[in-house]
């Protein structure tokens, strides 16, 4: 980045009046350490920038994935986009570690950040972005096309609002296998989740690029052949970490699973979305949402319908 577009982003609003000034106050409000506050507000920065300088139809694929975790995020009247992309590049930045596990931040605080960040980011955007160097955000498609064919055709038929189901091709690329030793990472497990089937829920943070043992689990009973469809909340429970979130539902989908949301179905033939408005996801109570049929489309109604005879 030259030193004209490195002072145009340190002069914007998103980095003068929210990274450097409400954020901060409202970390340190909540009981972050001013040294801690300063480091999440140089991340979202920084994903703040690899955001702006991706392409327009790359950056909709990008945050479709939080489009129906962001129905009820204030300001409703932001358009979804713009507030998914907020999940993006502040909530699933290094804040999500003072929330999943140091427990400083609670629900409210984060909706409070979230909100704060959206008028900035949305003045940001609008702004060309310049080229970031190793801009972590980029080139998953390439990295993940099978997760990148299935995500594209989700954003088009969103966007569209026309239909609630589509087919797509789904490209041919190398099976993946499952992370190596190096990638994993022991986590405490949680109390209080109501799981649809067997497993357990655990307490990591979203962002984190390692992978529990619950998550490795999945992914071994996937390659195995003991598991055809995962149902979830939403997409990021998968991972808040883009990268590791397209690998994952990557592997998902090349060993031939079906993944239902909430709102979103991604199979290896067919994409759905729930006419909106889309249902604000559970993780608490995963069958408490997916038992809400409305706005889904044929073949996303008969797998809940099918799910439920093993709840």
């Amino acid at each position: 980045m030259t030193t004209t577009a490195e002072s145009n982003i340190n002069d914007s609003e998103f980095v003068r009046e929210f990274c450097r000034g409400a954020l901060l106050k409202l970390l340190t409000r909540a009981g972050v350490s001013d040294a801690d506050a300063h480091s999440v507000g140089v991340d979202v920065i920084r994903r703040a920038r690899m955001l702006a300088a991706l392409p327009v139809d790359y950056f909709d694929v990008l945050v479709t994935p939080f489009l129906e975790e962001v129905s009820q995020h204030r300001p409703l009247s932001a358009p979804a986009w713009l507030r998914a992309a907020v999940i993006v590049a502040v909530r699933n930045s290094r804040l999500e570690d003072f929330h999943a596990l140091h427990g400083t931040l609670r629900a409210a605080d984060i909706a409070a950040i979230t909100q704060a960040a959206t008028e900035p980011l949305a003045l940001l955007l609008k702004e060309s972005g310049a080229p970031v160097s190793n801009n972590t955000l980029a080139g998953l498609d390439a990295l993940y096309p099978r997760a990148w064919a299935a995500l594209s055709t989700l954003s088009d038929l969103t966007a569209s609002n026309s239909d609630t189901e589509r087919p797509y091709a789904m490209p041919q690329a190398p099976l993946p296998d499952l992370p190596g030793s190096h990638e994993l990472i022991k986590a405490e497990k949680a109390t209080g989740v109501r799981l649809m089937r067997g497993g357990q829920s655990v307490i990591a943070s979203g962002v984190d690029p390692r992978f529990d043992q619950a998550l490795l689990a999945i992914m071994q009973q996937v390659k195995d052949g003991g598991a055809h469809v995962i149902p979830l909340s939403a997409l990021s429970r998968l991972s808040r970490n883009s990268v590791k979130q397209l690998r994952v539902l990557e592997f998902l989908l090349a060993h031939g699973v079906t993944v239902l949301t909430t709102n979103y179905l991604l199979s290896p033939e067919l994409v759905g979305v729930r006419a909106r408005p889309l249902i604000k996801p559970d993780s608490y109570d995963l069958k408490r949402t997916m038992k809400q049929l409305r706005g889904l489309g044929p073949t996303h109604t008969a797998w809940i319908k099918e799910l439920r005879k093993q709840w």
